[in-house]
């Protein structure tokens, strides 16, 4: 008995569609012309010959795919075909390794698949583990917009999604009322050169109240030294 699980998403619709698929891969991950290992089953063992399995069972697994599927955008996040071209090149991922993620699927690629299998409010902090310099999706084969989902995606995490748009699960699990008070007061700030201006004499002139130790940011950095001056004298 053969027993095979797959993603909805890993179906093609005709045989002839498997040979660029696999091309692709191994060019993209590893450099290869052809993969080193490939097995195809095409169905139970027939009578007369003396291989293969009695039975076979393809079991296809949705677990959050079709609700990337419902939206124009994130369906893109299903053409991966798991080369990880994406995190060889992310500088993120080659800092801190796949099992910082803490999901099956790590690097660029699985913050914007971990969101709709797990919901995005267990992977919020992974769309925002991203330094949006784009590497991700320059190499990608199938060019699938990385650094625009993950835009997207941190969007979701903060906000509730538009009437027309399909709801994650999980979101607005990321809105933080203290933080967007504290944006939108530097926002009016940075739109004001009296209000940015005064604000920043305050605080060169306040330095010397911040406390030696701030948590755990000063535990393996020296003491915050505020030195503003602005570039340009008006």
């Amino acid at each position: 008995m053969h027993i095979a699980i797959t993603g909805i998403e890993k179906v093609v619709e005709f045989l002839s569609d498997v040979p660029p698929l696999y091309s692709a891969l191994t060019r993209s991950a590893t450099g290869q012309a052809i993969t080193t290992y490939f097995n195809m089953i095409s169905s139970p063992r027939k009578s007369g010959e003396k291989d293969g399995p009695q039975e076979v069972h393809l079991i296809l697994l949705d677990n959050g795919r079709s609700q990337a599927y419902r939206d124009e955008e994130l369906r893109k996040t299903l053409q991966c075909i798991r080369c990880g071209a994406c995190m060889n090149h992310c500088p993120v991922y080659t800092k801190i390794g796949g099992h910082a993620y803490g999901t099956v699927y790590p690097g660029p690629i699985g913050k914007i698949i971990s969101p709709h299998l797990l919901g995005i409010d267990k992977t919020k902090d992974l769309v925002t583990a991203s330094s949006l310099c784009g590497a991700c999706g320059e190499v990608c084969p199938v060019r699938i917009p990385i650094p625009d989902m993950l835009l997207r995606l941190r969007k979701e995490a903060k906000n509730k999604a538009d009437k027309d748009v399909p709801a994650l699960e999980g979101q607005n699990a990321a809105n933080n009322k203290l933080e967007t008070a504290a944006m939108k007061g530097y926002a009016l700030a940075a739109s004001s050169p009296s209000l940015y201006h005064a604000g920043t004499f305050m605080a060169t002139k306040m330095q010397n109240l911040i406390p030696n130790k701030l948590g755990a940011w000063t535990q393996c950095r020296t003491s915050l030294s505020l030195r503003i001056k602005p570039c340009i004298k008006l």
